[in-house]
């Protein structure tokens, strides 16, 4: 039986509705808070207001794409998957080398075997209360939905590819999406040739913040590779301008590749959220973007790939032949149980 896993237990992949593929609810600390404060987000009623604005905005699902040892607190991410009228699907796995002491971390001294072993047990067991800061590990009963791994701007360091051929043997023996943090875009089909190596599989792998480096042929060989590509950061018009993430994905429809599309806020500093007194809000896409992308001339099938807006049962739509129709966040976050 195939689940999409939140904290709160497994749900049927139908149920998981409008989604938003990659943001941050919970930070409490770590190496990105320590550069710039406005990382920290570890307020569980700011949180909850947050997913609030996300649920009227007609949301369904936040992926809280927190990464080991960078201040993931699953005690207070459950506080807010309890209290918030959204479902919540946890991660597990590595951020960019630059984020940890690369001298001293246990991704470094333990073997692969070990690291996959943590990895695996936060998919099947738990996610550790301690973020694997140990030496004690204490188990929730949240477990992760979802495993992280990331390269840095040009090059993959060796971090990272340790931390890639770990994320790989966990998901052949979970079957858990890997979502992945790509720096301004760049390494995504290095990232996609390692992950194969090492034994993942490129149908259930999403690569991340490509719309960063909006070169559309590049994002065309991340699909027709086998992967999703997640455009993210919405309102980055410091970045580019959200005209581009629309012609990004107007170029993937019309070239066939609409059903590897997920969208993300990636709303993950403090300033980026309305519960914080920020101005984009983890609700953009749905009362933003998706208005826009119909003014665009995306066609409602395409939206419905890509959101299933909550209106007249398109949560859930039956195909030709009787087959069951699932949009792409949860054909992709679903896992044999």
């Amino acid at each position: 039986m195939r689940v999409v896993r939140t904290v709160l237990g497994d749900i049927d992949p139908k149920d998981l509705g409008v989604t938003d593929a990659h943001d941050h609810l919970i930070r409490t600390g770590g190496p990105e808070v320590l550069k710039d404060h406005d990382f920290l987000m570890d307020n569980v009623d700011k949180a909850v207001q947050e997913a609030q604005y996300f649920a009227t905005g007609g949301g369904k699902a936040i992926v809280d794409m927190g990464a080991v040892t960078l201040g993931r607190d699953i005690r207070k991410l459950l506080e807010v998957a309890r209290r918030a009228p959204v479902h919540i699907i946890a991660s597990t796995g590595f951020h960019m080398a630059e984020f940890y002491d690369t001298r001293i971390h246990w991704v470094v001294k333990y073997s692969v075997d070990q690291i996959v072993e943590f990895l695996v047990a936060d998919v099947r067991e738990g996610i550790d209360i301690h973020d694997y800061m140990g030496p004690i590990v204490e188990r929730s009963k949240a477990k992760a939905g979802v495993i992280k791994v990331a390269t840095s701007y040009g090059h993959i360091a060796p971090f990272e590819l340790k931390a890639i051929q770990a994320v790989a043997l966990a998901q052949k023996e979970t079957g858990a999406l890997i979502s992945t943090h790509t720096q301004f875009g760049t390494m995504a089909l290095e990232q996609l040739e390692l992950l194969k190596k090492y034994g993942a599989n490129p149908e259930r792998i999403v690569v991340g913040h490509v719309q960063r480096n909006p070169d559309l042929w590049y994002h065309k060989k991340i699909a027709a590779a086998g992967a999703s590509v997640m455009y993210d950061g919405a309102y980055r018009v410091k970045y580019y301008p959200d005209s581009s993430r629309v012609e990004l994905i107007q170029g993937m429809i019309k070239s066939g590749y609409g059903k590897q599309i997920v969208l993300g806020v990636d709303a993950g500093r403090a300033s980026y959220q309305k519960a914080y007194g920020g101005g984009v809000g983890i609700d953009y896409d749905v009362t933003v973007f998706l208005p826009r992308l119909r003014e665009e001339g995306i066609a409602e099938e395409a939206i419905r790939d890509i959101f299933v807006p909550r209106r007249g049962g398109m949560e859930y739509l039956p195909r030709r032949g009787g087959m069951e129709y699932l949009h792409n966040p949860a054909r992709l976050f679903a896992m044999e149980a």
